[in-house]
């Protein structure tokens, strides 16, 4: 594990702050999904948060967040409701009040904020970002790579973002939070042979369409000691920055799900997602897709 390694400002973090950890943790020049908490500095953000996106564009990072956006989320229909769903009887779907708004593309500014956090917001909002074409779980990012990251996003593929980082060596960095937010952790389970949960949302003629998705997260914690020594960190102000290759999470969280499945699972047996996604997921029958 590399040292840590401590950047603060007394009178608030600015540009150069961030600089110094993006170069510290040899990002410069990379694509980096970010996952972040902006409360975790525990200090004023003097450049504001636009100014450390720029940091990381600045120094030739093309960053991409999650910007998903569960208000275009629709009722299920039963010709995609399958099995082992992570869902119990479907009647918490089926029960939902729906919002009228028209379906998804990928110009539109919703997000889950208060999930998503006030960072990927601002890279959604920026006039420069690009947006991944899934309604439910879309990546949005910014800098030269970004239409490569997101473009191949589909309500099928919502894992193509995490695919490409992973093929152009790209990095996990964690602002602040835990390996319980890194959706990555999700394309792992995938790769172990594990089928996305599909949930719901309208097509362009007002059709419910099925759309894959992830499960509940609150168990990757439980990778923390196998990947500790894939970590690189350094702390801004009061927060910890912890980056990962982000083939690095996938293979070695693969083959630990592979060997045990339960190492996934949240550790409340009530839980839908983690008893289903343990036997592997939803059972779609081969014309499921079409």
């Amino acid at each position: 594990m590399d040292s840590v390694k401590t950047q603060q400002n007394s009178i608030g973090l600015d540009v150069p702050d961030f600089i110094n950890a993006i170069t510290e943790l040899g990002l410069n020049g990379s694509e980096v999904c970010i996952h972040s908490s902006m409360k975790s500095f525990g200090a004023d953000i003097k450049c504001g948060i636009n100014g450390m996106i720029n940091a990381f564009l600045g120094q030739k990072c093309t960053i991409m967040v999650p910007a998903f956006s569960d208000i275009y989320e629709a009722r299920p229909v039963s010709k995609y409701m399958p099995a082992y769903n992570g869902t119990g009887d479907y009647s918490y779907f089926l029960e939902k009040t729906e919002t009228d708004i028209a379906p998804f593309d990928i110009t539109s500014k919703e997000i889950s904020a208060e999930d998503m956090g006030i960072f990927s917001q601002y890279v959604l909002h920026d006039e420069k970002s690009v947006r991944g074409n899934h309604p439910l779980n879309s990546f949005a990012a910014l800098g030269n790579s970004a239409q490569k990251l997101v473009g191949g996003q589909t309500h099928k593929n919502v894992y193509a973002p995490l695919k490409q980082l992973c093929d152009d060596d790209g990095y996990v960095l964690l602002i602040g939070v835990g390996l319980d937010v890194a959706t990555i952790i999700h394309f792992a389970e995938q790769s172990a042979g594990r089928t996305p949960f599909i949930r719901w949302a309208y097509g362009k003629e007002r059709n419910v369409i099925p759309v894959s998705t992830g499960g509940c997260s609150k168990g990757f914690g439980h990778f923390n000691d196998v990947l500790s020594g894939y970590a690189k960190r350094v702390t801004v102000a009061k927060s910890d920055w912890v980056c990962y290759k982000a083939t690095a999470i996938v293979n070695v969280c693969q083959k630990y799900i592979e060997n045990n499945p339960y190492i996934t699972h949240c550790g409340n047996k009530y839980c839908d997602r983690c008893n289903d996604a343990v036997h592997g997921g939803p059972v779609l029958n081969n014309s499921f897709w079409d």
